[in-house]
Parts: C-alpha cells; sequence; structure tokens
C-alpha cells in the first residue's frame, strides 16, 4: 500500500491528546507512515506533549511550531513538510477508528479517484466510551461524481474525514488561508475538481464538548460558510452556472436563517427580500449579492471580517 502523511494540527489541544495521540498510533494497515504535528500557537503545552508522548514510536514524527495564524494555514505548512504520497488530515481534538486510513485508502484505489472521506461520530472524554472501537468488517463505500452538489448543500464533515493524495492537494491549491477554517473550502476545491470516494462508515471522532472549537463560533463558522460559497462562485475553476446558482441560493438561506435568529429587527430583516429574491428571480450578478449577504453574521452589516475574529480556533 502506498505511504501517508498523517497531518494534524493543533491549537491548545492538551486535553484531548490522551485520547487523540493512541488513535493515530493504533492506526491499522502495511503501508509506510509519517506524523507531522503543527502547532498553531498553542499556550498549554500541547506541543511539549506531543515531543514527550511520541518519542519512543517506531514512525517518523515531526513536530512544526508556528505563530497562531488559524487551522488552514497550518493544514497547508504541514502538508508542505509531508513527503508521502498520500495525505491524512487530523483535527487535533479528533480521534480516528483504527481502520480509517486504510478504509480510505481502499476506496480511494476501488473507485480510482485522488481524494476519499468519511463519515463522523462523537466522543466523550467524562464518558466511559471505547474510543477505538469500531463495527466489525470493512464498511461500503460509493463514487461521488457530484459531490459539489451536496457539500454546497452542506457539509457533513471536516478535515479528519479526509484523505487526499498529496499531488491532488497542491494541484488544487490546498486549503485557502483566507479562511480559518479549512473544511468547506476544501471539499469545494476537491470536488470542483473531480470525483471523490465516500466511506459509508465513521472515520473519526469528534469530541461532544469542545470549547473553542470554530463550529461552536456560530457567527463565525457561519460566515466562513458563506465566504467559502463566494470563493467558489469567483475563484474557482470548472463550476458550472447550475452550481453557482445553488450556492447563491445557499448563501441567502443561510444569511436570512441566521439574521432571521440572531437579529435585534428580523422581522424586518435586510436580508428577507434578497432571500425572497433568491427563490423567485436571481439578480444578474449573484456573486455581489452573496458577498452583500456576509453583513448577516458580523453584526455591525458590513460583509467585511469583524478585525477581532483573531484566527485561534
Amino acid at each position: 500500500m502506498p505511504g501517508v502523511s498523517f497531518v494534524i494540527t493543533i491549537f491548545n489541544k492538551a486535553p484531548y491528546l490522551a485520547a487523540v495521540l493512541p488513535a493515530l498510533r493504533g492506526q491499522r494497515g502495511d503501508f509506510e507512515r509519517e506524523f507531522i504535528f503543527v502547532d498553531d500557537g498553542s499556550t498549554d503545552g500541547s506541543a511539549d506533549l506531543i515531543e514527550q508522548k511520541t518519542a519512543d514510536w517506531p514512525h517518523a514524527v515531526d513536530v512544526i511550531r508556528q505563530a497562531n495564524a488559524g487551522a488552514s494555514k497550518a493544514t497547508n505548512t504541514g502538508v508542505d513538510a509531508a513527503s508521502l504520497p498520500w495525505i491524512k488530515l487530523v483535527d487535533g481534538d479528533d480521534v480516528l477508528v483504527p481502520g480509517a486510513t486504510g478504509w480510505l485508502l481502499a476506496a480511494a484505489a476501488k473507485h480510482g479517484v485522488a481524494h476519499a472521506w468519511g463519515d463522523l461520530g462523537t466522543y466523550d472524554l467524562e464518558g466511559d466510551q471505547d474510543y477505538l472501537g469500531e463495527p466489525p468488517g470493512e464498511p461500503s463505500s460509493e463514487l461521488m461524481t457530484d459531490g459539489l452538489e451536496r457539500f454546497i448543500r452542506n457539509c457533513p464533515a471536516n478535515s479528519t474525514s479526509l484523505l487526499i493524495a498529496r499531488d491532488y492537494y497542491h494541484m488544487i491549491g490546498g486549503c485557502d488561508e483566507r479562511l480559518v477554517s479549512p473544511d468547506q473550502m476544501l471539499f469545494l476545491r476537491l470536488f470542483a475538481a473531480g470525483p471523490g470516494a465516500h466511506v459509508k462508515a465513521p472515520v473519526g471522532l469528534v469530541p461532544v464538548n469542545a470549547p473553542g472549537r470554530l463550529s461552536s463560533q456560530q457567527p463565525r463558522s457561519r460566515y466562513e460558510s458563506v465566504l467559502a460559497l463566494y470563493y467558489l462562485m469567483t475563484e474557482t475553476p470548472g463550476v458550472t452556472d447550475a452550481r453557482k446558482l445553488q450556492a447563491y441560493r445557499r448563501a441567502l438561506s443561510r444569511a436570512y436563517r441566521f439574521h432571521r435568529k440572531h437579529g435585534d429587527r428580523w422581522v424586518f430583516s435586510s436580508h428577507l427580500l434578497p432571500y425572497l429574491r433568491s427563490k423567485v428571480r436571481p439578480p444578474r450578478d449573484l456573486a455581489a449579492a452573496v458577498h452583500r449577504s456576509l453583513g448577516a453574521f458580523t453584526g455591525t452589516g458590513a460583509p467585511e471580517r469583524p478585525g477581532d475574529w483573531l484566527p485561534g480556533a
């Protein structure tokens, strides 16, 4: 089997490493491997703890330290340091199931594609859950020829779900460092470039309680999900007019629903009419309408990212 570089991004993940590290070391499969941890400016000693806990690992381990710049930048840093042909991404508080990497490699080979993803489950650090448990047998997989449609509609996965050929990662441009989270934009870029495989089983477990995780910061995470759609429409090669229309409608729906729930005057929301128009007669400039909708998430009504949204996450 081809070799795999595990790229694990870390930002203040010390409480989770007792679960995360054994799951990484315990990945099943007869393939060469290396582990690249990118510490994104942690202040809780995460990098030191990783170095201590991995000192006796039989495979190459590299711990890279950088100033806090966000998970997208950290992911690109790790992939740039990788030497093996496949990249297995892992968020620093997520736990891989033992067969995850082997399943994803097998699915990519079976369907002849350069990227594969699997589903996600959950784990609880304070519970009695067996972090390394998994259902018996190898799960089935499917070829997704139009994954772009699926990931415009919603992003049901994160970077821990993904296995990507290193050359393919570079070909699509990797993670967009203008976004803190690598997740939705990376999936959009991957499926805009070509089909992928889906493993129909959880390959990773996310913590049920992880304060500070970007997904728990609703305005910021929703803002980035719509900004990713804007970049898809305006900058990503190969996107059809039908998918641009779908992205526009999804963005306007997210903006209105968020503003309705969190705005001070949701009945008279400035995002109501654009949302209704998206259902009937879209404007000529879809991308401009999506850009304006970003104001639903900022608290100021302006589409520009608030200055206090520092990388972190």
